[in-house]
């Protein structure tokens, strides 16, 4: 009898997207940086160690584990060091910059060679009507401790290799400094000179080659979105049907709570499962 197949996608499980408490903040290297979240996701230490313990309750059934890792610099898009105004000043974090406000001088690149580039990225974006340009609190640069993944789930995954005798497989998203890269499977706008930001199908072989797929990270309201709805719209509903989102391990960006909700129920009634982790029962 065939063995089943069950994977694990964590998307960003990453240092600068968790509320860590303050006793959990530890010098983690001989530079004496502490860990300091750029961007915390409210709930989202909580999520960790629910994930964590499923993880570990469940080591003899998962047969694959797959993280993506949100990568980047930071001069970066959707960093504020990549934007200027008249005055020379770089926009504050959370700041909404519009094609509009770049073709009235509002906000312009830095490097001014990129005007055309940023002018076309800002249209696209705005046609597709999911995500307006946001400048981020500089977040996951590539080598930082907010990159890490943080301590529960890590113990949990490196646990999980030791009981298996396998490894996790690493997914990068997001050093193109000119493209935005939510989803795990492309960036918002991919670019035509760089191969890392235009379509990759190993998530979806991954669902194909897999019995069932438990989905879990940060945040459910960008990148765990984006992720899921880039993999649903290459498969069949019966591979959708083996989609579960872990809904008690993720939690939405504060002030985008109604995104979540209805990233969710679109989901839901397309056939992917939202189930706790208590919930879940595997042979």
């Amino acid at each position: 009898m065939r063995q089943k197949m069950t994977s694990l996608l964590i998307i960003d499980p990453q240092y600068d997207f968790y509320d860590v408490p303050l006793n959990e903040q530890l010098t983690l290297d001989s530079k004496q940086n502490t860990i300091s979240p750029s961007l915390p996701v409210p709930n989202s230490w909580e999520d960790a160690k629910m994930l964590a313990a499923f993880i570990n309750k469940q080591q003899n059934h998962i047969n694959n584990i797959v993280v993506t890792l949100d990568s980047h610099h930071e001069y970066d898009i959707a960093h504020s060091i990549y934007w200027k105004n008249k005055r020379g000043e770089h926009p504050t974090p959370f700041t909404l910059i519009s094609h509009q406000d770049i073709i009235d001088g509002i906000w312009q690149p830095t490097k001014i060679e990129q005007l055309s580039h940023v002018l076309k990225y800002t249209q696209s974006l705005e046609k597709s009507g999911k995500y307006n340009l946001i400048i981020w609190p500089t977040h996951c640069v590539i080598g930082s401790v907010g990159h890490y993944i943080v301590s529960p789930i890590h113990a949990a995954i490196t646990a999980w290799e030791m009981h298996k005798a396998t490894q996790h497989h690493i997914i990068s998203k997001g050093e193109n400094p000119h493209t935005e890269h939510y989803g795990g499977c492309e960036a918002e706008y991919p670019l035509r000179d760089d191969i890392k930001t235009q379509f990759d199908p190993q998530l979806i072989e991954l669902v194909k080659s897999s019995d069932q797929v438990f989905i879990s990270g940060q945040a459910l309201s960008h990148c765990i979105a984006s992720t899921v709805e880039q993999i649903v719209k290459k498969l069949s509903s019966d591979d959708i049907n083996k989609l579960t989102i872990l809904i008690d391990t993720t939690s939405p960006v504060a002030g985008f709570e109604q995104q979540a909700k209805t990233f969710t129920e679109n989901m839901a009634n397309l056939g992917v499962n939202i189930t706790k982790t208590a919930e879940v029962t595997m042979d």
